[in-house]
């Protein structure tokens, strides 16, 4: 009963930032892994909280779990944009570019509007050692996020994943 009131509590504290991943991104990653699992309790069909999930065990070193919950997520819906940037994000980390960079081009070919999925690009061409194409994939992400704060996220993004 008492594991039920905490449930009951801790979700009530978070219910303003449930929905805005905004909010519940402020917070360190390991209350947001609580919070992505309790909600998941709720509803273990919500692809968008797996993919946050993934994301948060993704920044905590947990690539094996985060490419699971993707994993899972892409079994559901394959053309999921999140979870395509998302396996490409964790097969970067893992350098294993050649299957991040399958990935990344899915991902691709349904949003090439996002500036960070060209980050990720780049930093995939960079493990290929193709620089010619990671620089054109850098600047591509440059232009797509032309203010200070986008270009400072572009950046920030490049900085966490491994280059060779």
């Amino acid at each position: 009963m008492l594991k039920v009131f905490l449930t009951l509590l801790l979700l009530a504290a978070s219910a303003g930032s449930a929905a805005a991943h905004g909010d519940i991104s402020k917070l360190p990653d390991s209350v947001q892994i609580m919070q992505y699992q309790m909600l998941l309790y709720m509803d273990a069909n919500d692809l968008a909280t797996k993919n946050s999930l993934a994301m948060a065990y993704c920044r905590t070193g947990k690539l094996t779990e985060a490419a699971a919950e993707l994993d899972g997520v892409l079994k559901k819906d394959a053309k999921n944009f999140d979870a395509l940037d998302g396996m490409g994000v964790v097969l970067l980390k893992q350098k294993k570019a050649e299957e991040a960079l399958k990935h990344l081009e899915q991902a691709l070919a349904i949003n090439d509007k996002d500036a960070l999925l060209h980050a990720h690009l780049s930093v995939a061409y960079e493990q290929l050692k193709q620089p010619e194409k990671a620089a054109a994939a850098l600047k591509k992400a440059q232009e797509l996020a032309p203010s200070p704060e986008g270009a400072a996220a572009v950046q920030k993004e490049i900085q966490l994943l491994p280059k060779s």
